[in-house]
């Protein structure tokens, strides 16, 4: 099931199948449960289609939720419960539809939630309750969904969950700062007019409610970069101000608790410089955007949490793009940034991207010492200069560490 190949999911459905065959004959060693048909789900969740001339064809998440009503069915016509899904079941197949691409698959895991809650309510058996990584995952699959309505209904979703656990209706169900973060990042994607406001109010309820001692709800380092994204994505005049203001009341509440959880890193700091790099209006903001990258970065270079990665100074690129006009100070500021990421080893694909979207063909060459059309890779750069960069997930992984 856990095999990368394309085939795997195929094999495991026969396998399954074969081992219901003969359950079914009379086979007293042979008997499906619930786990080995996990496996299956697994195994469908990472299937990707098949790949067609025209194109790749199929759902693995839609197979994984078929697999429910073959096991329900089954459950129902042989007498045989340990095939009946529990909520391991249909957890794995809301995650597969929320890691998927497929169309109305928010929707369809939130369907799966209220046949859980039917279930449960009829029968009462925890086996199939949903607990708090349940609605968790559909808040996460509203996300990432990149529908209209997904930040106001996964909204919905938390605010269930509060009535749940608030009414007794069902405990397990208490929502946790990764609830609440999730709900964040689904207003930083939305691109709606309300999503800074809404924001705003969901981090002041977290302080709130975890101020009130019965819920365990500060607002961590995720919480503050997805809020700051939130500013950073929208079109709100004044952003990168506002986005600096969460940034110092991180920063006042890290200081006052000690609590790594908040400990302001890498994330954090380039998020608002992102928020600055994007800000729009006029000179004055403009120079208020300017102003509060340059003390991001240089504190971020201060800090004992974290320094300027190529993140970083790729962003202050843009930030320098958008909110320099082209000058001789614009130069040498180029070329000082450029010079200090190259001895901190930080020059990334980021920030070569930017460096040639300024269109400085010679300064260019004169940094980087190649064409800015030229075909290189970054090996092909001196290894003093990259020594340091982490691309990719593994990168935001080793930033949360810090």
């Amino acid at each position: 099931a856990r095999s990368p190949s394309s085939k795997a999911p195929h094999a495991a459905q026969r396998l399954i199948e074969e081992m219901e065959r003969l359950r079914a004959e009379g086979d007293p060693e042979v008997r499906p449960t619930t786990r080995a048909w996990n496996s299956v789900i697994s195994a469908w969740a990472q299937w990707k289609g098949e790949e067609m001339a025209w194109g790749r064809v199929g759902s693995g998440a839609e197979r994984a939720e078929a697999c429910l009503d073959i096991m329900e069915e089954l459950a129902n016509t042989t007498g045989n419960e340990e095939v009946r899904p529990n909520s391991y079941n249909y957890n794995s197949v809301i995650s597969a539809l929320a890691n998927s691409q497929d169309d109305g698959a928010a929707s369809r895991a939130e369907a799966i939630l209220e046949r859980m809650e039917n279930l449960y309510r009829t029968t009462l058996d925890d086996k199939i309750k949903p607990r708090t990584a349940t609605y968790n995952a559909i808040i996460d699959a509203w996300a990432k969904s990149g529908e209209p309505d997904a930040a106001a209904r996964a909204e919905l979703l938390l605010a269930h969950m509060m009535d749940l656990y608030e009414t007794g209706h069902n405990v397990d169900a208490k929502p946790n700062v990764r609830s609440f973060n999730s709900v964040l990042n689904a207003w930083a994607k939305s691109g709606n007019s309300i999503a800074p406001e809404q924001a705003g109010e969901l981090l002041t309820r977290m302080e709130e409610l975890d101020a009130s001692g019965e819920w365990d709800l500060s607002p961590d380092a995720t919480s503050f970069a997805t809020a700051i994204n939130v500013f950073a994505r929208s079109h709100a005049f004044g952003k990168a101000k506002s986005s600096h203001e969460l940034f110092l009341h991180m920063k006042e509440l890290y200081d006052k608790s000690g609590k790594a959880a908040l400990r302001p890193n890498n994330v954090v700091y380039n998020s608002v410089m992102n928020a600055c790099a994007f800000s729009v209006g006029d000179l004055e903001e403009q120079s208020q955007a300017l102003e509060i990258a340059n003390k991001m970065l240089v504190g971020l270079d201060e800090s004992p949490h974290g320094k300027p990665d190529q993140v970083t100074y790729g962003t202050y690129l843009k930030v320098v793009n958008n909110q320099m006009p082209p000058s001789e100070a614009r130069d040498q500021v180029v070329h000082t940034v450029f010079r200090k990421c190259a001895k901190d080893g930080m020059v990334g694909e980021l920030v070569l991207r930017q460096l040639r979207e300024m269109g400085m063909e010679e300064m260019y060459e004169q940094l980087v010492g190649q064409s800015s059309w030229g075909d290189f890779q970054l090996s092909d750069l001196p290894s003093e200069w990259t020594c340091n960069v982490i691309e990719g997930k593994r990168q935001r992984r080793w930033q949360f560490r810090r």
